[in-house]
């Protein structure tokens, strides 16, 4: 029964790691099942036998590529600076990290029109709502900006890290084009600074 198992457990790893890939390079519309069956040395049922359909598929692989980047948003953090410049140089790191082109593809080109928009922006928000949640809390608490409800404000920022990661993976050079958007971000955030 282990055995098996983990045989399973292999088969659904090889077909994630397979269409993480497929979808990565070739986008949502070009990948079939049956590409994504090959590149993972498994028969086309095995897909089937673990997810529904395609769209399930791409939604487990979103979620998979959305956790990793926040993951590495957050331990990018550094305990010597304070809330406000850990706030940017997260949003920085975000930014590098979708600015990669298969994680760009995955999550902001196809991950709304596959998922709907509203899907999207409920997985994106509860990959990375917290962090914003927290960063503008950690402020509030050491005094850097001006204590008002976070929940509202932390939706705000939200919305505009994720509007301005949308643009910016329609872009020529994302790089470019993030580049932008974090000077206003750091503006805003100067904004919200407590006057000392």
């Amino acid at each position: 029964m282990v055995r098996q198992e983990e045989r399973r457990a292999r088969t659904k790893a090889a077909i994630l790691q397979a269409a993480t890939e497929s979808f990565g390079t070739l986008g949502f519309i070009a990948t079939s099942v049956d590409a994504i069956a090959s590149r993972a040395n498994v028969a086309k049922g095995a897909v089937y036998h673990h997810f529904r359909n395609k769209e399930e598929l791409f939604e487990c692989v979103f979620e998979t590529v959305s956790s990793n980047v926040a993951a590495a948003v957050a331990a990018s953090a550094k305990p010597n600076l304070g809330p406000l410049e850990n706030m940017t140089l997260t949003t920085e790191r975000y930014f590098e990290l979708c600015a990669d082109p298969p994680t760009a593809r995955i999550t902001l080109q196809d991950g709304p029109s596959v998922l709907g928009y509203e899907r999207w922006r409920e997985l994106d928000t509860a990959h990375f709502g917290g962090l914003v949640t927290a960063g503008l809390t950690s402020a509030m608490e050491a005094g850097a900006i001006v204590e008002q409800p976070v929940a509202p404000l932390s939706n705000i920022v939200l919305a505009a890290i994720q509007a301005a990661a949308l643009d910016c993976a329609v872009q020529e050079d994302f790089a470019e084009a993030a580049s932008r958007y974090l000077r206003s971000f750091e503006a805003i955030l100067s904004g919200l600074a407590r006057d000392t």
